[in-house]
């Protein structure tokens, strides 16, 4: 699975529109995430069966693409985190750097980088897709 394939199936559980600015802000986020962690491009740390620990923050090598996606998408429904704001941000089509500072405000952890990636997917239009082949599982 790539991460275009990954955001198309997050996106679809999840009722999100899969629009330029939505697919700008999961590239430019899950590159900012930067884990190899398996099945799991934004680093969710979100306990599931068969799941095993990535890393010593808490996230996870889910055990298949499945897994992953189902996975993440519960974790956009955890409550009190900020997460509410990203999913509402995603599902209003906002462009995506309004999209990634509620990302930065949320207690997913990823900071600002993904700003600075989504600057260089502007200006590289080609960017997003070599972004969204980058493969997630296998």
């Amino acid at each position: 699975m790539t991460r275009g394939q990954f955001t198309h199936r997050v996106f679809k559980a999840l009722g999100i529109s899969k629009t330029l600015h939505n697919r700008r802000a999961f590239a430019a986020w899950m590159q900012a995430e930067g884990g190899s962690a398996h099945n799991n491009p934004l680093n969710s740390t979100e306990d599931w069966p068969g799941a095993t620990l990535y890393n010593g923050v808490g996230v996870k090598n889910y055990p298949s693409a499945d897994a992953g996606v189902e996975a993440t998408v519960k974790t956009f429904h955890g409550h009190g985190h900020g997460y509410e704001a990203i999913l509402r941000a995603l599902r209003r089509n906002a462009p995506a750097a309004d999209t990634l500072a509620a990302v930065a405000a949320s207690d997913w952890g990823t900071g600002p980088l993904p700003e600075t990636i989504l600057g260089e997917i502007h200006d590289h239009p080609e960017r997003l897709r070599e972004l969204e082949r980058v493969v997630v599982a296998s």
